[in-house]
């Protein structure tokens, strides 16, 4: 019992020691003797700071636990060295973090190959050549090297992932993400199915970045309704408007690149839902929610008669105007086949063709009415949501059936859960796709 109370008193008088020293006036540099090592090993941590400064240390696990926390004293030249064991308790990947405030730097030891890379300073007594590590960290807030960038997460409510120099600046920056008690005001036809984030900095939520960042926001799935499609959305503060930028959705969280900080939220539009229709033939049929998904969307609609008809076979002209639809293509103009000037679905086919998602099977050809086959469904998709194709070899019974021309984007299409084989194991590329299988395929790829 005592050693525990002097253990604590030890602590507190440490915390005591770190929190006036000031770091943030100098940069701080950090540097391992190894980047793997086994439980009992000694890792000896240096570096440069301040002259006779204090240097708080501590060592995350990878279950974000700190396993040790110490501070040691630099030398009048600004040189600092702390030694710590690791323990069994925590075999797998550790971070290391020196410094604090907005001046911080980080090491991993035992990462995946691609994160190992040798804190080590050049050689010839100057010092220099020290590789900084990226920051990652679930508090809200780090100070980042622009040079090493990072990843900074408030818990699983949002997050931002800063690649290697996409930053942009000189010196390290202050990241904040922070909650806002009170949002702008949000437009009658937007919801809003998560909080409302704002990124900043060095305290500025308007700062331009050099290359592209990403945005992640956990949002409530449970306020989805069919038909209801959730996207990120920036509040423009100098017109006073929200903007939607879409995103790619995982479960219930969202992700978007964007090359600015500022407030963030995730939304539905109220105008998906269209609840008074129903269909009269969809009901039990595993396709319904689908169905009803891009009906409120408006991407299609049933027939007069309130049927949908969802076994019926769907054309190469059906199957590009719904995409066009589904995914708000704005009009470019664009290729008028010979065969597709005065077809109804003429301005989508050009305006697909104009995003180089379809192609004629020549110059003057597309063949509107024809029956889509589930490979051709596969390429055009694919393109549409801009996916790389994929050189992979895919398992089905009738893989080998796939034409040449469609196998990469099969493949992609199969791998990223779009399309999907049937219950004999076979994938049918050649089959003509329904209504019902065109409908799932669109809203998987969404």
């Amino acid at each position: 019992m005592k050693r525990s109370i002097l253990i604590f008193f030890q602590m507190v008088l440490l915390l005591m020691i770190c929190v006036p020293v000031a770091l943030a006036d100098s940069s701080i540099s950090i540097s391992v003797d190894k980047t793997t090592a086994e439980v009992g090993e000694t890792i000896v941590v240096t570096g440069k700071t301040s002259p006779d400064s204090w240097v708080p240390i501590k060592v995350v696990d990878e279950g974000k636990s700190i396993i040790f926390f110490d501070s040691g004293k630099a030398d009048g030249k600004g040189d600092y060295v702390i030694e710590f064991l690791i323990p069994e308790t925590a075999p797998g990947m550790l971070t290391i973090v020196v410094g604090e405030g907005r001046n911080v730097k980080t090491a991993i030891i035992n990462g995946p190959p691609e994160e190992v890379k040798p804190n080590v300073s050049g050689g010839g007594g100057g010092g220099g050549g020290i590789v900084s590590q990226p920051v990652i960290t679930t508090t809200g807030s780090a100070g980042v090297d622009p040079v090493a960038g990072g990843k900074i997460s408030l818990g699983d409510e949002a997050a931002i992932e800063i690649p290697a120099n996409a930053l942009g600046g000189v010196g390290g920056k202050e990241i904040k993400i922070a909650r806002m008690a009170v949002s702008p005001v949000i437009p009658t036809d937007l919801r809003l199915i998560s909080g409302v984030y704002d990124f900043s900095a060095d305290g500025d939520s308007d700062y331009q970045t050099s290359g592209k960042v990403i945005i992640t926001l956990g949002f409530d799935p449970d306020l989805l309704e069919d038909g209801m499609i959730p996207a990120v959305y920036y509040y423009d503060s100098d017109k006073r408007a929200w903007t939607g930028l879409g995103g790619t959705v995982s479960s219930s969280s969202i992700s978007v690149q964007i090359n600015r900080f500022g407030q963030l939220g995730v939304f539905v539009t109220e105008k998906a839902a269209e609840k008074s229709m129903v269909l009269t033939d969809i009901s039990g049929h595993w396709s319904e929610k689908s169905i009803y998904k891009l009906v409120g969307l408006g991407a299609i609609s049933g027939y007069p008669d309130g049927t949908f008809k969802p076994d019926n076979k769907i054309t190469r002209a059906e199957f590009t105007a719904i995409i066009v639809k589904a995914f708000d293509l704005a009009p470019r103009g664009g290729k008028v086949f010979a065969d597709t000037v005065d077809h109804w679905a003429s301005e989508s086919i050009a305006i697909a063709a104009t995003y180089e998602i379809v192609n004629g099977y020549d110059e003057n050809t597309f063949g509107p009415d024809e029956v889509i086959t589930r490979e051709q469904m596969a390429v055009m998709i694919v393109k549409a949501a801009r996916l790389a194709p994929e050189a992979v070899e895919l398992t089905f019974e009738d893989s080998d059936s796939i034409a040449g021309w469609a196998k990469e984007s099969m493949a992609a299409a199969v791998n990223h859960g779009i399309i999907s084989g049937y219950p004999d194991n076979n994938v049918r590329p050649q089959g003509h796709a329904t209504r019902a299988e065109a409908v799932t395929v669109i809203v998987n790829a969404l």
